[in-house]
């Protein structure tokens, strides 16, 4: 059976084109450490977050201090969630270590590298003077676990992410709320009207945990729209994923969530792909927000084919990732613009998945814009084009088969890096918490432009990141409403 090891090793083969280097990943010590200032709400906040971030992606780690037990039951929620057994996960303080991490103290010289994190409110903080407050908004602290966890990767592989832009960061606070020009927001109740979730995958879990731990009342009607369960595999990068939710339906495991967390949200789940829920619904019915948690470029271009009334967006790929709200209109960008049908290569994404799989175009066609998982026969056909033993592609969908056959190093990674992006927790925790800014923003009104973020996740986080998208000549999306309120 696939693994979240399997995973983690298909991610270091997207990343560096070599998954042997998962091999470090067992290897490397690490020590997370909290002090009597655990007991502050965010510091509470930051270190469930950073428990469950961190044993997502690695197999040993000591927790110690104040609530080390409970943050070693995150961490085994986590671990098993992927499949793992965690029994690299303890409760003890054994130096040496290779990478010592303290919530908001000091932490004892005992590793090659100390890495101080805190956070309170919209604040994240890394560096000497990192502390914790006592506020409730669960935005800083997740900020602040998905920058430890970056820089943690970063220490462990720099060699190898070097001359890819990344740096070491030793201090660094940051408002979550000015990188997304957006100083204004406050922590109160929210309602999300009518909105559409297209994708409940690893960067909507992101989101979704920030709405779960909102500290006020959320409201309004949230339709979520997928139709996977989830797989052994989706614990490497699903920001609090359980063990009891594999095999269960994701749409209908979040609804229980969210409604458990906010009684006065009315969440609808919906085990279906969205072009079949959009084409059940009645294309004449207008979606009022989407938010885009998918796992493809076509797949947002479906979205943005709907022609949303305001969407957003989240997105992860090799070391950036990002989130924008759109607002079409005049000059103002839709969702397509940023997904633009390529025009500069001789073969389209279903013709190269048809010379890589042996599969017919049309059922890539089928697999691509359902997301259903592989017959055994289909998934016989393209194991037996790799040589490789095809029990591990049944049931999965091809976007997720793609990476595990780039990992084995029989197949060179496309020209598209949307087949086989597969981030890691962190990044994936990155683009959730863009997202729900950028809903936040988008439940506040104001500003009437289309607006995205985009963050290096080995890099400072920066304001100057955000700006304006304006809309595309060549995009039809754009065109097509322009006609009709033309006609209007």
């Amino acid at each position: 059976m696939t693994t979240a090891l399997d995973k983690n090793m298909q991610a270091l083969q997207a990343l560096f084109g070599n998954a042997a280097l998962a091999s470090r990943l067992g290897t490397t010590r690490i020590a997370v450490v909290s002090s009597a200032g655990a007991l502050e709400p965010s510091a509470m906040l930051l270190a469930t977050m950073l428990a469950d971030v961190l044993a997502r992606l690695w197999p040993t780690i000591d927790f110690s201090g104040l609530g080390a037990e409970q943050n070693l039951v995150t961490a085994l929620s986590a671990a098993t969630s992927g499949g793992c057994v965690g029994n690299g996960l303890t409760v003890q303080w054994a130096p040496p270590y290779d990478i010592v991490i303290s919530i908001g103290c000091e932490a004892p010289s005992v590793a090659k590298h100390i890495l101080r994190v805190g956070a309170d409110g919209w604040n994240a903080q890394l560096g000497p003077l990192a502390d914790c407050g006592g506020s409730d908004n669960p935005v800083g602290p997740a900020f602040a676990s998905a920058m430890a966890a970056a820089q943690v990767f970063y220490r462990v592989f720099e060699a190898e992410l070097n001359g890819r832009g990344a740096v070491l960061i030793d201090d660094c606070s940051v408002d979550v709320r000015k990188l997304f020009d957006a100083p204004d927001l406050e922590v109160s109740e929210f309602d999300v009207g009518e909105t559409h979730v297209f994708g409940v995958g690893a960067v909507t879990h992101g989101l979704v945990q920030l709405i779960e731990h909102w500290p006020r009342r959320v409201t309004g009607m949230l339709h979520l729209v997928d139709q996977d369960r989830y797989g052994s595999t989706n614990g490497q990068r699903y920001a609090f994923m359980r063990p009891q939710n594999a095999g269960q339906q994701k749409v209908v495991e979040v609804g229980v969530r969210l409604k458990a967390a906010h009684p006065g949200l009315l969440v609808t789940p919906h085990v279906k792909d969205l072009n079949t829920y959009c084409a059940e619904r009645g294309y004449d019915k207008p979606l009022l927000r989407v938010i885009a948690g998918l796992d493809s470029a076509e797949a947002r271009r479906h979205v943005a084919l709907k022609l949303p009334e305001r969407a957003v967006n989240m997105w992860t790929e090799g070391v950036r990732i990002g989130a924008g709200r759109y607002l079409p209109g005049f000059q103002s960008a839709c969702l397509a613009c940023d997904y633009l049908e390529k025009t500069d290569t001789l073969l389209d994404e279903v013709a190269q998945l048809h010379h890589q799989t042996g599969l017919r175009p049309d059922l890539i066609r089928s697999l691509l814009d359902t997301s259903r998982g592989l017959e055994p026969h289909e998934a016989a056909t393209v194991a037996s084009r790799w040589g490789i033993a095809p029990e591990q592609f049944c049931g999965q969908p091809l976007r997720s088969v793609m990476p595990a056959i780039c990992a084995t190093g029989r197949l060179q990674l496309p020209d598209n890096p949307d087949a086989v992006d597969v981030p890691f927790a962190f990044a994936s925790l990155f683009a959730g918490i863009a997202g729900f800014m950028m809903l936040l923003k988008d439940i506040k009104g104001g500003n009437a432009q289309s607006q995205g973020w985009t963050q290096h996740v080995f890099k400072k986080p920066t304001a100057h990141m955000h700006r304006l998208l304006h809309a595309r000549d060549e995009c039809v999306c754009c065109t097509e409403q322009a006609h009709l309120t033309t006609e209007v």
